[in-house]
């Protein structure tokens, strides 16, 4: 059973309301473009921005970005906070709905943050839904819960204090809180939500939202069996699509209502909701919706006999779930196609089709299905047969039946064979599965001990660090409040420079702890992007100055400018801090130089120092965590590895890889390399 997607009916608020608008006419959309693109007047391009945007949100989200990000340059030209505010607004929503979630949240937080500080709680209210909603479609269902019911509480409390019903619209937030439930099997609570969204819309005269928010109730009736109820709110839903002209809705309603029809065994309805499913879904370039509506014609006709007309529309199906990657489509196409050659008697190509059914439906394919495709078998090779017999022997009726029964007694001893060879296949196959796995898990059990072991010393390590950072703060304060006393500036002048190189430290292995838990939680997730290395070397080179100009370190950059490579930003600018952070720690009265080469086939960034260098027994386990390897800087600076270790890691995630030169008395250089841009 195929049900509209959970995603597809989660409401989002676009702020400044944009029109109800679906263009069906081509020219439409072309106006508006023209006057986005051609237009002088700013507002008037901002207005076609805004309505090109509530085209394109549900169906080519890269279209509505690109609308959003300029709504925001026109409104940072116009020097215009409202429409910078809307168009951040726009791009959270498109964001989300493209699936790029984290994305998404930074844009909503950020307008959520602006409405917090101005105290508008309509505004906060809609952007914790938005938020809220964020969450449901990444499917953070906690975080989602806490963001919708605390909109609820900011627009309950908006109604009793006399707001409008309609601004405040209680009714789609109550919605997503349903779909939320529903998201985790909670089809009770679920219902009890949707029938308080309804019931609020009805209050608010929000006919579109309360038509909404029966649609998913109608979705979960289907799922429950109860198709005639269900398709009493369903059909109730499409008079109000129809005339706010909800293109979107109308495509997921039409394909509900078809698919309780053939639950109902009603062919001829069928076929009717699935064509106006793939009028509205072509409409809107939802392939996905296009593709369940040509599955349902192909179903009608198959329960109505009309096997041929069921073949081109099945492949349809298919091809479109092929297109856009869609299992499921591919899934009920191929089922289709099988059932319908089967009525045709084309057992041959039946029998094709229903190998294809099995092969991508394997772990939704049941026993029912498994029988039918035995029976084609059955039938296509009992075809074959009798094909075969004819053209070599028509003489006589009892020549007929003693080949008949020459060729039942072979097959069925082909059968057996080839039944003995499968079966002893899996019986080794599986034998050597078995044995791999063991393998393969004493190989892990090995490497967790080891793992574990690394961890016991590290954790050791960091814990002998905080307490000697934390030590250093409390003697640190006693002398601090002793030359107070005694007013010895120039004693407290050398202790405030103590506790800043002290909290520098204490930050730093801080903030690499942090960054290296996450790694190994396997929690981040890099995100490649067009980076100038130029413009993060000197943000570097200005938070370590004052550190070099206490060693008396020339610190320098010779990275060209406009030098682009491909990587995460967060965990470049990781690496990079950690490696200049230690050069810094083992160069006393020397210089620390960032340079930057272009080669064949990678971009070479290096980090040369003057100092101490690298021991020679030292360089095997550098980029490892391990007490073995650590050593005290030039100026009695402690450290723990770790940053060396998430230098080579994050290095290693982007894709490149870190190396050292090093000689001992006279300096050491490190090289990142990593893709162009």
């Amino acid at each position: 059973m195929i049900l509209e997607s959970l995603a597809s009916r989660i409401v989002l608020f676009l702020f400044l309301v944009l029109p109800s608008i679906g263009f069906s006419q081509q020219s439409g959309v072309q106006n508006l473009r023209l006057e986005f693109e051609n237009s002088t007047n700013d507002t008037a391009r901002i207005n076609a921005a805004k309505r090109l945007f509530g085209n394109y949100v549900y169906s080519k989200a890269d279209s509505a970005i690109f609308y959003a990000e300029g709504i925001v340059a026109i409104g940072e030209s116009m020097k215009s906070d409202a429409y910078v505010l809307t168009g951040n607004n726009y791009l959270g929503i498109a964001s989300s709905v493209s699936g790029n979630f984290e994305k998404a949240a930074i844009y909503m937080q950020r307008v959520l943050d602006i409405h917090r500080s101005a105290n508008d709680s309509l505004n906060i209210a809609y952007s914790l839904n938005n938020l809220g909603t964020n969450y449901l479609y990444a499917g953070n269902y906690l975080e989602a819960a806490q963001a919708l019911i605390e909109s609820v509480t900011f627009k309950e409390a908006l109604v009793n204090s006399g707001s409008s019903l309609e601004d405040v619209d209680l009714s789609s937030t109550l919605q997503n809180i349903g779909i939320a439930y529903e998201s985790q099997q909670d089809t009770a609570q679920a219902k009890t939500y949707y029938l308080r969204a309804i019931e609020e819309g009805d209050k608010a005269g929000a006919i579109v939202m309360s038509a909404r928010a029966k649609s998913s109730l109608g979705s979960i009736l289907i799922a429950a069996g109860n198709f005639e109820e269900a398709l009493g709110y369903l059909v109730e839903t499409e008079k109000v699509f129809v005339e706010a002209n909800d293109v979107f809705s109308l495509s997921k309603i039409y394909n509900n209502i078809a698919l309780a029809y053939a639950e109902l065994n009603q062919p001829r309805q069928v076929i009717s909701f699935a064509n106006k499913a793939i009028e509205k879904s072509v409409e809107i370039g939802n392939q996905k919706s296009e593709g369940l509506g040509y599955m349902f014609v192909g179903l009608g006709n198959i329960k109505l006999n009309n096997f041929r007309a069921a073949i081109p529309v099945s492949i349809k199906t298919l091809q479109i779930g092929e297109e856009i990657d869609a299992p499921d489509l591919q899934h009920s196409a191929l089922k289709n196609l099988y059932e319908a050659y089967e009525g045709l008697g084309n057992y041959k190509q039946a029998y094709d089709y229903s190998v294809q059914h099995k092969a991508i439906g394997e772990k939704i394919f049941d026993l029912k299905r498994s029988e039918q495709m035995e029976q084609l078998t059955a039938k296509y090779e009992a075809d074959k047969r009798e094909l075969e017999i004819d053209n070599l022997n028509q003489e006589t009726e009892l020549q007929s039946l003693q080949l008949d029964k020459a060729n039942s007694e072979r097959n069925l001893l082909i059968l057996l064979l080839v039944s003995a060879v499968a079966i002893i296949g899996l019986v080794v196959y599986f034998y050597g599965q078995i044995v791999e796995n063991r393998k393969e898990l004493r190989n892990k059990n090995g490497e967790l001990e080891k793992l574990n072991k690394t961890k016991d010393r590290f954790f050791a390590i960091v814990s002998h660090d905080l307490r000697g950072h934390i030590s250093s703060f409390q003697g640190t304060g006693r002398l601090f409040k002793h030359f107070l006393v005694k007013k010895d500036e120039e004693k407290l002048e050398n202790i405030a420079t103590e506790i800043d190189k002290n909290a520098n430290n204490l930050s730093n292995l801080l903030d690499n702890l942090l960054h290296w838990s996450v790694d190994q939680l396997k929690g981040y997730k890099p995100k490649p992007e067009q980076i100038e290395v130029s413009g993060v070397v000197a943000e570097l080179i200005a938070t370590f100055k004052p550190l070099a100009d206490v060693k008396n370190v020339n610190l320098l950059s010779e990275v060209d400018e406009n030098t682009m490579i491909m990587a995460d930003r967060g965990s470049f600018f990781v690496t990079m801090r950690n490696l200049i952070a230690n050069a810094l720690k083992f160069t006393e009265e020397g210089s620390v130089t960032i340079f930057s080469k272009k080669e064949k086939d990678n971009f070479l960034i290096g980090i040369r120092d003057t100092g101490i260098g690298i021991p020679d027994e030292m360089k095997a386990q550098l980029f490892t965590i391990g007490e073995e390897k650590i050593r005290r800087g030039t100026q009695n600076e402690k450290g723990t590895g770790l940053g060396l270790n998430l230098a080579f890691e994050f290095t290693k995630m982007n894709g490149g890889r870190l190396e050292v030169e090093s000689v001992e008395g006279e300096g050491t250089t490190f090289l990142v390399y990593l893709a162009h841009a």
